[in-house]
């Protein structure tokens, strides 16, 4: 078994290679205005000859508010047509380098966006991991001493290649860090990067399980929603049995579904299987005595998942718990440092804009003001050029120059308890499909948290086709993000609410009753907030998933 020495050692190798980074961000946030024009000059000057910017004459911009007048905030949909040139395998589009793969997050009108990678923006990610984890490891010196889990990309998903050749998706997420820290992961990672190969679902969250529990040195995990750490808590309950005797002979009884490399790391624990066997015994899972070295887990800890912080902490008593910064798909906006108490805005990594509602105008880092609200406007290396994110972000200090930047919450259209993020135009476009959806006097999705979050269907309509919940939860599953939280079990099977009469009249007094101005109120096919069960005079149809409409 691999020892504190032997980790120390080679997760000390990474923070040499992070120093340069490290200095620049450091002092860039004595200037962050300096930083950010020359970010963006280069990436103007680097990618002017591309297609992109031969039509926006990129050559000819000086400024960073010449490029403000001359290019407007854009959408994914208004850089679509230059993404699916680059799908169909042209080159040169969005930026002079090539597109390596694309990622894919959820849409707004289309099912799925696809953002695209280059070299740069790679780098770009690099530029904000560097100050991040040479933080966490003078902060938190005991995760330098043993394994790390981290959870980057989905779990079990299809490899995809575009009509131009262009793979969709990265081998692992390892492929975010620079050759050294790839090779620094793949030795000091608990879950190995080849599970994400596995195909079946189940067996990647058995072999999650099973790696975790043989990785007693556990120091540290780095994940997205808190509600998956804890969905796998709660696995580890229900297969606590047939992980005790797996681990106990050193096999997993799906060894004939996965690669002969992952059968090769799987090892004998008779200590850890005693362990899990008394807790089991008890009837409560104590991750402290599984993991007795786990001293800090990086999650979301804002807006939708604020009230799962507390649950975490108290199934993982001791370890802190530090909230990410506001990293997408499509770039870095924020780095939580610890010196700091917040995220500070990544201002090495993009050029970072920042929309503000009240007067209409772009502001840049250092032009924010503390309290306010703002909607983030991101342009990167890898094409995305003043692309409107729609995320949120509350200015809650500065870091000398630098604004520390808290995460609000997606933009008024879009639901996202889990990860799910589900647009309003893209729910609209699915119940469209739907004939009693297409018919209905009302028709509405909302979440509903009833003990465990899923989505609800309110439906005032004559007529409603057989299967509907199926039908319409096959359809959102088209937005990636929710497909991955329905399959891992973040959220449940969507219901349907039936309402007897009078919807709109009952959405609008509702609404009314909040504060909105009656004449204001919009009708809308997807509502974040929660309680309209209440709301509506109606009931559940008695099935989720397999109701057949009368």
């Amino acid at each position: 078994m691999r020892g504190p020495l032997f980790y120390r050692a080679l997760n000390s190798l990474p923070l040499a290679g992070f120093r340069r980074g490290v200095r620049h961000f450091e002092s860039a946030l004595a200037d962050p205005e300096e930083v950010q024009q020359r970010l963006l000059l280069d990436l103007l000057k680097k990618n002017r000859a591309s297609a992109f910017g031969r039509q926006c004459g990129f050559e000819s911009i000086r400024s960073v508010r010449e490029y403000q007048n001359r290019m407007p905030v854009a959408t994914y949909d208004d850089l679509a047509p230059w993404i699916e040139r680059i799908q169909s395998g042209e080159r040169e589009i969005l930026t002079n380098e090539p597109v390596l793969a694309f990622e894919k997050s959820s849409g707004s009108a289309s099912a799925a966006k696809y953002i695209p990678y280059t070299q740069t923006l790679q780098r770009q990610f690099q530029s904000a991991l560097a100050p991040w984890i040479t933080d966490i490891r003078r902060a938190f010196p005991g995760i330098l001493r043993g394994c790390a889990y981290w959870v980057v990309t989905p779990l079990s998903r299809e490899r995809e290649v575009t009509d131009g050749g262009v793979p969709v998706g990265f081998e692992s997420d390892a492929e975010y860090f620079g050759p050294l820290q790839r090779w620094v992961l793949g030795k000091t990672m608990a879950v190995p990067t080849e599970l994400a190969q596995v195909r079946e679902l189940e067996d990647c969250i058995y072999l999650t399980l099973r790696f975790l529990l043989q990785a007693r040195s556990l120091a540290f995990i780095s994940l997205w929603s808190p509600s998956f750490l804890l969905i796998l808590l709660d696995r580890l309950q229900q297969q606590g049995e047939r992980l005790v005797r797996d681990l106990c002979n050193g096999n997993a009884d799906v060894v004939s579904r996965i690669s002969p490399k992952l059968t090769r790391l799987l090892r004998r624990d008779a200590r850890q299987a005693e362990n899990l066997r008394a807790m089991l015994r008890r009837g409560q899972i104590e991750a402290a005595g599984l993991w007795p070295q786990l001293a800090l887990i990086s999650c979301w800890t804002s807006a939708a998942s604020a009230s799962m912080k507390s649950e975490v902490e108290q199934r993982f008593p001791g370890v802190v718990i530090q909230g990410k910064g506001l990293l997408a798909t499509e770039g870095v906006v924020s780095i939580p440092i610890e010196q700091y108490g917040a995220a500070l805005a990544a201002v090495t990594s993009h050029f970072l804009e920042f929309f503000d509602e009240h007067s209409g105008e772009c502001r840049l880092v250092a032009e924010l003001d503390e309290g306010r609200e703002y909607s983030v406007i991101l342009t990167t290396g890898g094409g995305l050029w003043r692309y409107r994110l729609g995320d949120r972000v509350r200015v809650v200090g500065f870091a000398k120059r630098t604004p520390l930047l808290e995460f609000v919450g997606k933009e008024d259209c879009v639901s996202d308890l889990r990860g799910e993020k589900l647009n309003a135009v893209f729910v609209a476009s699915m119940l469209a499909e739907l004939e009693c959806c297409r018919i209905a006097s009302f028709a509405m999705l909302a979440p509903t948290e009833a003990g465990f979050p899923f989505y609800t269907l309110f439906l005032e309509s004559s007529y409603c086709q057989p299967d509907l919940a199926l039908r319409l939860d096959q359809r959102l599953q088209a937005n990636p993000h929710y497909a991955y939280c329905r399959r891992i079990g973040q959220l449940g099977e969507l219901r349907i609410f039936r309402i007897n009469r009078d919807a709109r009249d009952s959405y609008v007094d509702h609404c009314t009753a909040l504060g909105q101005r009656a004449g204001s109120v919009k009708m809308t096919s997807l509502d974040k907030r929660f309680g309209w069960e209440h709301v509506f005079s109606g009931t559940y149809m008695q099935a989720a998933m397999t109701e057949v409409c009368a």
